[in-house]
């Protein structure tokens, strides 16, 4: 594995759950009323969402690297439907914290957009310049 590939899932694996660590303790110690029960899920969702991710585009980029774009955007639009239909089964099942949970995971959703568009573009800066070297 090269250095690029491991400072990339490095930093995926410190990040995100840092990122959530951190927001989570900002919401509990300053904006308790705002803080809920199932909070720790949301962090946990978009982590594991953002390791999918990563290892579909190190398959793509070795087996098939003309796919990573289509594959990139693909699960960008799963993802989006997948955290629409979250947050909608929770707003139907649960009636305490739907504010809460609506913004949220909203907001880690364009957090770990913004995120993964970085991770994405590295991704491909590192693609075209190996395809230029060879």
């Amino acid at each position: 594995m090269n250095k690029f590939i491991l400072k990339l899932i490095i930093s995926l694996l410190l990040f995100y759950p840092v990122v959530g660590i951190a927001v989570g303790f900002v919401l509990y110690e300053y904006f308790p009323m705002h803080y809920f029960s199932l909070y720790p899920v949301i962090p946990g969702y978009f982590s594991v969402l953002g390791a999918i991710l990563f290892f579909a585009l190190l398959y793509y980029r070795t087996n098939n690297p003309q796919k990573t774009t289509k594959v990139y955007m693909i699960f960008r639009g799963f993802k989006f439907l997948l955290t629409i239909g979250t947050i909608l089964l929770f707003v139907t099942i649960y009636d305490d914290f739907e504010y809460e949970f609506s913004i949220t995971t909203a907001g880690f959703y364009f957090f770990y957009i913004i995120i993964e568009t970085y991770l994405f573009t590295r991704f491909e800066r590192e693609r075209v310049a190996k395809c230029k070297k060879d």
